[in-house]
Parts: C-alpha cells; structure tokens; sequence
C-alpha cells in the first residue's frame, strides 16, 4: 500500500504541474518507525516523547536524511489509500504538504494497532544543497 501511496501523491502533484517525488529509503524508515510507534500506542501524533526523534525533522535526520525542507502528514482509521488521500486533500494544512513544490522525495508507511486501527504516515522532503 505504500507504494500506491506514492503513486497517488505523484498522480496529484502531476495535474498540478509540480515535480515528481522520488522514493527515499531514508524518509521510508523515518516513516515506518513514526507509524509503528502511533499504532504501538494507538493514539496520532507529529511528536514523540523520545529522545531525538521528537519532530519530523529530528526523525528525519536520525534516519540519515539531512534536509532543507521536511514534512508529514499523518492519519488513521482509514482502511484504504483513498481514503487517507481524500482527507488529506480536504485538510488545508496536508494538501499545503503534499503540494508543496519544494519537496523531491517521499517516504511511505502504514501501521496496524493491536485494536485493529490503519496508522498512516508520509515524510516528504528536500535534501540539504539540492
């Protein structure tokens, strides 16, 4: 599901004649760890309480992704990609992120609660110097 995750981002940014977001690896395990972290202690959240992975940013550069940009959206309950893209799309503040012509790449994950309830989580960013 990340994958199509992805896809529909770059679907989006196309119609709006914005630049391809290339996967990153870097942002991917940025996202996996946020993701499995929300869905270990069912509850959504843009911050931890651990140390150095607090914010987005700090997440991102402990996962080795040193930016110039960085962003994220996440949700949950959702049970399908369309589903997450819809209320991002209506949400001013996610569609601002997955807009944004800045970033250039992207990183994907979904995580499931012990209850059941979809995590999802994108990073998107810039490198540093590029």
């Amino acid at each position: 599901m990340t994958s199509q995750m992805i896809d529909a981002h770059n679907q989006i940014r196309h119609s709006s004649h914005l630049p391809h977001l290339y996967f990153s690896r870097r942002l991917q395990q940025a996202a996996q760890t946020h993701c499995n972290r929300m869905a270990k202690l069912n509850q959504l959240s843009h911050e931890e309480n651990l140390s150095g992975r607090k914010t987005v940013g700090n997440r991102a550069h402990q996962a080795g992704y040193h930016y110039s940009a960085v962003g994220e959206n996440i949700a949950s309950g959702q049970t399908s990609v369309g589903e997450v893209m819809q209320g991002w799309m209506n949400s001013p503040g996610h569609r601002r992120n997955i807009l944004n012509g800045t970033y250039r790449h992207i990183g994907a994950a979904i995580a499931q609660s012990a209850n059941g309830t979809c995590f999802w989580c994108v990073v998107l960013g810039r490198e540093m110097g590029r």
